[in-house]
C-alpha cells in the first residue's frame, strides 16, 4: 500500500528579493530564520550548466564571471514582463527562473535538521514590493506553483516588515516603513494598534508608494559607468560598448564587466564603514595587442554620496507623495523602520534623519525582516480549510497568540480604455477596504462607440498615478475581455455599464452589462493578493 504524506502545517514566509532571498517559519512563539546554506540568505542567482544541471544561489553567483550567457542575476525586475532567454535549447521566462530560486529554497527547508516539519513544504506566504503591479503578482504566484508551493497570500513587503517589528510591542503608533532593498523601493505607512491583548492587532495601510526599478543595483550601476569612464580614458577600451569593434570578444567584455560590477557592489559596502577605497582589479581585461590592463580607481564616501544623490532624492521625494496621501505631516510619524540591504548606505540614514528631524530605528536584521513578518502573517492565516484534510496538525505552541487584522487601501488607480486611447479611470487608489468595508465598488455608463457594434472589448488598466492615456509607461493592461450579443444599432443608441468591484481578497471584478438586457453581460476576475 501506498502511503501518501501530508503537508506541513508550516507555513513558509518567503522574500523573494531581488539580490537576495529569505525563508522563516513560525514556531514556538517566534519567527525562525532557515538557513539557506552557510547563511540566512541566498543570492537570487540561477546558472544554466547544461539541460539538466541548474545551480542556484552562491554557487551560481560565482558563474556570472566564469559564464555569464548562461547566468541570470536580478529576474526579479522582469517579473511580468515578456522577457525571455534560451539555454540549452529551453527557453525561460522570469517566472520559470525564479521558480528554480523559490524550489531551492523549498529544498533547503525540507532538508534542514533543526525541527520535524510533519510533511511536505507546500503552503507559502511570499512576498512583493508593495507596487507591484498585477502582472508581475500574477507571475510571482505561478513562479511558486511550478516550484511545487500554493501561495495562500502575497503579503507586501513594507507591511511584513512592520508586523515583524510590530507585533511584539503594545502600543499604539503609526510607522512607515522605507524599503530600499538591491533593486526595489517602497514606502508605506501603517496605523498599528498592538496594545488591547484581547483583541487582534490592527494594522491599517494609510499609504503605498515606490519604485520597482529603484534599488541597490542602480546605486552599483552608477559605480560601473564611473569605474568604466575612467578606464576607457587611460586604456582607450569602453567595457560597457558591446556593439562596436574594439578587438575583443562580447564574452570577454562581459567578464570584464562583472569583475568591475562585484569590485563596485563591494566598495559600495566597505564605503558604509570607511571614507575611502581603492577599487582595484589585476588582470580586467586584455587588448587585441596582447597587453594586460588593470583597474585602480580611488572612491571616496564623498564622490559616491554625490553620484547617487538623484536617486537618494528620488526616495525623499516618493516618502513625501505617501505622507501627502495619507494626510499626515511628519509630526504624526512615531517611528521609522529601515528594510532592505541598501539602507546601510550612510546617506540614506542621514537624509531620513534630516527629513524627519529623528534618527531611523531597525532593531531587527533588515535583510531578514521581511521573512519573518512573512512567517508571522503566515502563521496567522493558518493552512485553509480546504486544506486541513491534506495537512497534519501542528503543535499548539507553535500557534501564534496574536492575531492580526488588516486593513488595506486600493493601490492603484483602475480603469478601462475608451476611445482615443485615453484611460477612464472607475476606481481610484486609496480607498479603503477594512473588516467593516471589505469591498469597494464603482460603474460607469458608456455608449456603443460605432454604428451595428455587436461586441464590445473592455481592457482593464492600472497606474500608480493618475494617466490621460493607456500608452503612458505607467499605465499597465491587466486584463481584457468582451461583451457579446449587444443588438446592431446606430452609434450612441446603448448603454453599457461597467462595474468594478475590488475586495478584500484583493481582487477586482470587473462587469459589463448592457443596460435594459440583463441577458448580455460579461465578467472577469482579476485576482491581485
Amino acid at each position: 500500500m501506498t502511503i501518501i504524506e501530508k503537508n506541513s502545517p508550516y507555513i513558509l514566509g518567503i522574500d523573494l528579493g531581488t539580490s537576495n532571498s529569505a525563508v522563516s517559519i513560525y514556531r514556538k512563539g517566534k519567527s525562525e530564520m532557515i538557513r539557506l546554506g552557510k547563511e540566512n540568505t541566498l543570492p537570487s542567482v540561477v546558472s544554466f550548466r547544461s539541460e539538466e544541471e541548474v545551480q542556484v544561489g552562491e554557487n551560481a553567483k560565482k558563474r556570472v564571471l566564469i559564464d555569464p550567457e548562461h547566468t541570470v542575476s536580478f529576474i526579479k525586475r522582469e517579473m511580468g514582463t515578456d522577457w525571455k532567454r534560451e539555454f540549452f535549447g529551453k527557453e525561460y521566462r522570469p517566472q520559470d527562473v525564479s521558480a528554480e530560486i523559490l524550489s531551492k529554497i523549498k529544498e533547503y527547508v525540507e532538508n534542514q535538521q533543526d525541527f520535524d516539519l510533519k510533511g511536505t513544504s507546500k503552503f507559502a506566504v511570499i512576498c512583493v514590493p508593495a507596487n507591484f503591479d498585477d502582472n508581475k503578482k500574477r507571475a510571482t504566484r505561478e513562479a511558486a506553483e511550478l516550484a511545487g508551493l500554493e501561495t495562500i497570500y502575497l503579503l507586501e513587503e513594507p507591511v511584513a516588515a512592520a508586523i515583524a517589528y510590530a507585533t511584539e510591542i503594545g502600543r499604539n503608533q503609526t510607522i512607515l516603513i522605507y524599503d530600499l532593498g538591491g533593486g526595489t523601493f517602497d514606502v508605506s505607512i501603517l496605523k498599528v494598534d498592538t496594545v488591547d491583548e484581547s483583541e487582534p492587532a490592527k494594522f491599517t495601510v494609510l499609504a503605498k508608494e515606490g519604485n520597482p526599478n529603484l534599488g541597490g543595483y542602480d546605486f552599483d550601476k552608477i559605480l560601473l559607468e564611473m569605474v568604466c569612464r575612467d578606464f576607457k580614458e587611460t586604456a582607450q577600451l569602453d567595457l560597457l560598448d558591446l556593439e562596436a569593434d574594439q578587438g575583443v570578444s562580447i564574452s570577454d567584455l562581459l567578464k570584464a564587466q562583472e569583475l568591475v560590477r562585484e569590485a563596485c557592489e563591494q566598495a559600495k559596502k566597505d564605503l558604509s564603514e570607511v571614507e575611502i577605497v581603492n577599487i582595484e582589479i589585476p588582470n580586467v581585461i586584455k587588448d587585441e595587442y596582447g597587453k594586460v590592463h588593470n583597474i585602480d580607481f580611488e572612491l571616496t564616501r564623498g564622490q559616491f554620496e554625490d553620484a547617487i544623490n538623484h536617486l537618494v532624492q528620488e526616495t525623499m521625494t516618493t516618502v513625501q507623495t505617501a505622507l501627502d496621501n495619507s494626510k499626515l505631516e511628519m509630526k504624526d510619524i512615531s517611528r521609522i523602520i529601515l528594510v532592505g540591504g541598501s539602507t546601510r548606505v550612510p546617506v540614506i540614514k542621514n537624509e531620513i534623519k534630516t527629513f524627519f528631524n529623528k534618527e531611523p530605528f531597525s532593531n531587527i536584521d533588515p535583510d531578514t525582516v521581511v521573512a519573518q513578518g512573512a512567517a508571522i502573517f503566515g502563521a496567522n492565516l493558518g493552512v485553509p480549510t480546504d486544506k486541513l484534510d491534506d495537512t497534519n496538525e501542528t503543535d499548539a505552541d507553535d500557534q501564534p497568540e496574536t492575531k492580526i487584522e488588516m486593513n488595506n487601501i486600493v493601490t492603484h488607480h483602475l480603469g478601462i480604455e475608451v476611445r482615443g486611447g485615453r484611460f477612464n479611470q472607475v476606481i481610484e487608489k486609496g480607498l479603503e477596504l477594512t473588516e467593516e468595508q471589505p469591498t469597494v465598488s464603482n460603474e460607469k455608463v458608456y455608449t456603443n462607440s460605432e454604428d451595428n457594434m455587436t461586441s464590445m472589448r473592455i481592457t482593464v488598466f492600472q497606474t500608480p498615478e493618475f494617466v490621460e492615456y493607456v500608452s503612458d509607461t505607467q499605465c499597465v493592461c491587466i486584463g481584457e475581455f468582451f461583451l457579446n450579443g449587444i443588438p446592431a444599432a446606430a452609434k450612441g443608441t446603448h448603454r453599457i455599464v461597467v462595474k468594478f468591484e475590488v475586495n478584500q481578497q484583493n481582487e477586482v471584478i470587473v462587469t459589463a452589462t448592457l443596460q435594459g438586457e440583463e441577458g448580455v453581460s460579461s465578467q472577469i476576475t482579476i485576482k491581485r493578493d
